[in-house]
Formats: C-alpha cells, structure tokens, sequence
C-alpha cells in the first residue's frame, strides 16, 4: 500500500466513523419520540368512549345523564354532542379544514329552543353551509321531538369549512387540532349554558384523514366574554358572556412518513457535502461544484416543503435543520479555500488534517443539530 493511499484512508475514516454516530443519534431520538407518540395514543384510545344513545322508553336516565335533573334555577342547561365521520378536506396553507359530522341538542321545557340561535364561531366560509335537521314537521321545517318528561331533542347533519391559525412551529413532527366552536347568539350565560354530553368524546372508526393519524378527541365549554357592548349604549363594556362549547379532533402526523419526505432526503443531500472533504484539495474544481450541486438541492427541498404551510412569521423545526445545512455547505466552500491554499503552500500533510477536523466537526453540526432539534420539539 501506497503512503498516499494510506494517508487517503486515514482521512476518511475519522469521517465516516462521525457520520455513523450522528446517525445513530438521530435514529435512536426518532424511534423514542415514536415510542412516546404511542404509549400517548393508547392512552387516548382507553379514554375514548362510544356515544351516548337516547332512548326514550329508558325515561329521564337516559336523557339527562348526568343526573342534573330539569333546572330549578339559575341558567337553563343544554347538553351539545357532536360526532365526526369524515374530514374531506384539511389543507394547512389555507388554514382552513371540511368536517362532516352530527350535531345534536337536548334541553329541558319548551319555552326556548337552543337550535334556533346557535351559530359556528369558526366559520371559513359561512356561504357554504350544509345544515339539515333530522326531526320535521310536516312542512319539512325544523322540529324539535319530544323525549317526555318536558325533554326535547334535535340532531343536525352538518357539512362546513372551518378555520383557525394552524401552529406549524414543530413541523415535520407538530400535533393539530381541528375544532368546531359553537355559541349561542342569543342566550347568555345568565340564562342558558352547553353541558358536553357524554357521548361527545368519539369519531366514527372509519374516519381516516390522509397524512395524519387520530391521537383523540375532546368535547369542553367555556365562558366567552366580549371586549365590547356591540354598539348598544344600554349595556356596559363586557356585560354579555356567551358559552362555549368545542368539539376538537386531535391529529399527529405518521412519524416515518414524514421523515421518508422531509429529513432523509435533506441527510442524503449533507452526506454527499460530507464527501468533499475527501477530494483532495488540488482538485478545487471538484469541490467547489459538489458543494453549489448541495446547495441548490437543498433550497429545491426546502421550498417543496413549505409549499404544504400556512405563512408564518417564524421559522417551524425543518426550517432550522435547513439552516443547520447552509451552515455546513458554507463551512465546506471555506475550508476548500483554505485547504487549496495550505496545500500550494507545500504543507499537504496539514491541509488534510484541515479537511478530516472539519469533516468531523460538520458531520457534529448537522446530525448532532437536528437531534438536538428534535428532541426539544418532543
């Protein structure tokens, strides 16, 4: 064996020894983020209970199942269900999602009817609204049917688009949320409050939404105070208190999936960068052409990827690991030069320790960053 050859094989194999720790870091973070990600969805699977029946004959058990009882004071409680079985549509650009699901009321005396003035807080497009109720008179208009006992009972089939500002910062690895905010326009909570009704806590099992996996859902209600008297100078700033009640679908994305579309290409792209620390330094050339090849590659990546996020003013996970990859292929291009230079100087010995330092240190950077990165979005 030659001495160069022995040389050239000395300077690579600090090199690739780098590389394959990096990696195992990142592969041992990622099958840890996806082990957490499904002790995390069989919780939620355990928590997830089938919908509430109403049954008429069963009498006011079944009807009120929290064992409230008709009011005898204070606001008038209507229990608020809802139950998803499709999402045609979930697009994260437009910050906007298509939900096809039941929506159901269920309240006590018929002097109100909390269908009449409920309204969707979160509307994308209030125009395009499907919204048909299942119990009719013989008109075909909206009904409500007697459960007994002074209960009464009405159930909506809606289809509409909702919107609400999707949070990409941890993007490929982020959770979504897909909510339906409903209030009541009329009532406040002085005189009317949703209660989530028990059955409210499932979707249908074969909801399924390309590109993402069901983590769970939950149904709550708040107190929503405005900030204003709606131009009425008879009430005070803030007086009016409306409830709230959100069914929300949450939403992960499959692990492997995104990584197969997100990272891996742009690894590929750092290990090719990684080997111009190989080419000897008197093929400038060379390096300098492997080096722009990895850079345009990797800004093609990235704007492909942000093609599918909504515009954001801050910079989401894959983002950050894009910069990670402008820094090595920086650093790169200034070492060659540097490299080229050291070696017309006549000392070659040191311009490869220049190049097997640097290679070790940019394979840290990258691999060693994105780890990092993605252990702080865990």
């Amino acid at each position: 064996m030659s001495a160069d050859e022995a040389s050239r094989r000395a300077r690579v194999r600090p090199l690739w020894v780098a590389v394959v720790v990096s990696l195992f870091i990142v592969v041992a973070s990622l099958l840890g983020r996806r082990a957490t990600l499904r002790t995390r969805a069989d919780e939620a699977t355990r928590r997830t209970v089938q919908p509430h029946a109403i049954n008429p004959r069963m009498g006011v058990q079944s009807v009120d199942p929290l064992g409230h009882g008709p009011n005898t004071g204070g606001p008038r409680r209507v229990y608020v269900g809802a139950y998803a079985f499709n999402v045609p549509q979930l697009d994260l650009s437009s910050n906007a999602y298509l939900i096809d699901f039941w929506l159901w009321f269920r309240w006590h005396g018929n002097d109100i009817d909390p269908t009449r003035s409920y309204e969707f807080m979160n509307l994308y497009e209030g125009w395009d609204v499907l919204r048909q109720p299942i119990y009719t008179d013989d008109n075909n208009n909206p009904r409500a049917e007697s459960l007994g006992d002074g209960w009464y009972y009405q159930v909506f089939h809606v289809q509409a688009r909702f919107g609400k500002p999707f949070d990409v910062r941890a993007y490929p690895f982020d959770t979504q949320t897909l909510t339906i905010a409903i209030e009541d326009g009329d009532q406040t909570t002085g005189d009317m409050v949703y209660v989530p009704d028990p059955g409210t806590t499932a979707v249908d099992p074969q909801l399924e939404i390309p590109g993402w996996l069901l983590d769970h859902v939950s149904a709550t209600t708040s107190e929503t105070v405005y900030p204003t008297n709606f131009g009425d100078p008879r009430r005070p700033v803030g007086a009016d208190r409306y409830s709230r009640f959100s069914y929300s679908i949450h939403l992960k994305r499959p692990v492997v999936g995104y990584l197969a579309t997100t990272l891996l290409p742009i690894a590929i792209v750092m290990l090719i960068t990684l080997v111009v620390f190989m080419i000897p330094s008197r093929y400038f050339e060379g390096r300098l052409g492997l080096g722009i090849t990895s850079l345009i590659s990797a800004v093609a990546l990235q704007l492909t990827a942000a093609g599918d996020l909504p515009k954001t003013g801050y910079l989401v996970l894959l983002d950050h690991v894009y910069n990670l990859c402008y820094l090595v292929i920086f650093v790169a291009t200034v070492e060659s030069v540097i490299a080229v230079r050291i070696a017309d100087g006549g000392d070659e010995a040191r311009a490869a320790l220049v190049d097997r330092i640097t290679a070790i240190v940019s394979a840290l950077i990258f691999f060693g960053g994105t780890a990092g990165l993605i252990f702080a979005a865990r």
